[in-house]
């Protein structure tokens, strides 16, 4: 990790406890001193890794990404912390999906890796454990073994993967696809599922997670497209079944034994014509009545009597037998209404105007938390001691008053001495996370990061640039100089 990535995660993020160790990195999660926020920290000993894609654009299923930055040998992230029901602990506890959760979930799942497949994000490790349940919203995290997919390319670079939910091409031979993830999403829900895997469902999963990728669907919408295809006609069948079995039981005046007076399980292939949809399997329909008469009812006799029954259950006398008690109708007294004068108006509410923003993100510089007005001092350096450079530092507070999110900040410092080519100095580059509407940061660059040389008459000096997408900056550049005096 560069020197300056890791002092920027000390100074903006506490570190609470380590999530996760091993031979790839670590994970930790930790909280955000500025805004309390909590987040995740990784550091993963790959490169090329998607992380610069999700951080661009507003994803459904994977956390927000903050920071991403690379050097030759490892990546570090940080992100969104996501809490909620991790589906391994669900699975652990053998507490499996019902076919309606699974279906919402596949459905979400469906939506949301859509997005990340437009951007040829694939996946590449779907599984229980990767997947969260915040309420009734499903995350996806982990990352680590996602990769963007080249069309011109025949077979995957790295090869990643959990062993039993990866698809056989993400062990070699072609490359990985939109198709790769469709599998890993089947075996995960078939294992969610259970023993509650049956009828329908099963069927679309088994496509999901045919060995050959041409034989699956062929993208999240087909798959969305066989989930939903089917929804109504359930909720038909349910109300036709049920006004069958209405039907018998009022035919045959008794209460029937399901075991004896409903037939076996059936297939889609011997529903009655009239019936369109698909039947689970663990559903039976009533056995099929060609003719039925009503049974005959016996008119009531004259002197047929109730039986003896409970005080509390004596029957009620008809309406005939009811006589109300007189009542007496009170007087109202009138109410004079108050004069004009005494009735208070409801005291209007206040009015928040409507913010108008600058459209430009406003900036201010900081020595040693001293604002420090660059060109006040042009054509002047400031004059300061060696152990006064040790120990000073600028700060660059930032303000998004663009009315949109500012994507892709970063800042870029020059701590140098003197001129010329063999001058020492020192260059950075600092990637921020993007900057929502109204949100600041403040920037922190610690002189200390470069030594001024013992010679006499030495000078140093500290040029900062600021970019990013979306709004133009109040000022872009700063710069100024020091006179290094013993």
């Amino acid at each position: 990790m560069k020197k300056d990535v890791a002092e920027y995660l000390d100074f903006a993020f506490e570190k609470l406890d380590r999530l996760k160790q091993s031979d790839r990195g670590e994970v930790w999660r930790a909280r955000n001193r500025q805004s309390g926020e909590l987040v995740i920290i990784k550091r993963v000993k790959l490169t090329g890794l998607p992380y610069d894609a999700l951080k661009k654009f507003q994803f459904t299923l994977p956390a927000k990404v903050f920071l991403c930055a690379a050097d030759d040998t490892e990546t570090v992230i940080v992100e969104e912390f996501i809490g909620g029901e991790n589906l391994i602990e669900r699975l652990e506890r053998k507490n499996f999906l019902s076919e309606a959760e699974a279906r919402k979930i596949l459905l979400q799942m469906c939506d949301g890796l859509k997005e990340l497949h437009a951007q040829k994000i694939i996946h590449r490790d779907i599984k229980p454990s990767n997947l969260i349940l915040q309420g009734e919203r499903i995350r996806l995290i982990d990352f680590d073994a996602a990769r963007i997919f080249k069309p011109d390319k025949n077979a995957d670079t790295q090869l990643f993967g959990t062993k039993g939910y990866a698809p056989p091409e993400q062990y070699g031979g072609r490359q990985t696809d939109e198709r790769s993830d469709i599998y890993s999403l089947g075996v995960t829900m078939k294992v969610l599922l259970g023993d509650n895997l049956r009828g329908q469902i099963k069927t679309i999963l088994d496509r999901c997670t045919e060995f050959d990728p041409k034989n699956r669907f062929q993208s999240v919408d087909e798959l969305k497209a066989a989930l939903t295809a089917e929804s109504p006609r359930h909720k038909k069948f349910f109300a036709t079944t049920i006004l069958a079995a209405a039907i018998v039981l009022f035919a045959s005046g008794q209460h029937l034994n399901r075991d004896e007076n409903f037939s076996e399980p059936v297939t889609v292939e011997n529903i009655p014509a009239q019936v369109e949809l698909p039947i689970e399997p663990d559903e039976k329909i009533p056995a099929q009545v060609d003719e039925f008469k009503l049974p005959t009812l016996a008119a009531p006799q004259e002197n047929f009597r109730l039986s003896t029954l409970p005080e509390q259950s004596q029957p009620r006398p008809s309406s005939r037998q009811i006589e109300l008690p007189a009542m007496e109708v009170p007087q109202l007294k009138p109410v004079t209404p108050p004069p004009a004068e005494e009735i208070q108006q409801p005291t209007p509410k206040p009015v928040t105007p409507e913010k108008n923003y600058s459209g430009i993100i406003k900036t201010e510089f900081f020595l040693n938390d001293a604002p420090f007005n660059q060109f006040e001092h042009v054509g002047t350096p400031t004059k300061i001691s060696r152990d006064e450079w040790r120990q000073t530092q600028a700060r660059l507070h930032i303000v998004n008053d663009s009315g949109r999110v500012w994507l892709n900040p970063t800042v870029k410092f020059i701590l140098g001495q003197n001129w010329g080519d063999n001058a020492h100095k020192v260059n950075e580059t600092k990637t921020l996370p993007a900057l929502a509407v109204d949100e600041s940061i403040d920037v922190v660059i610690p002189f200390d990061l470069m030594t001024v040389s013992d010679r006499p008459n030495t000078s140093a000096y500290i040029q900062i640039r600021l970019s990013g997408d979306g709004a133009a900056s109040d000022e872009t550049y700063w710069s100024t100089w020091f006179d290094i005096t013993d």
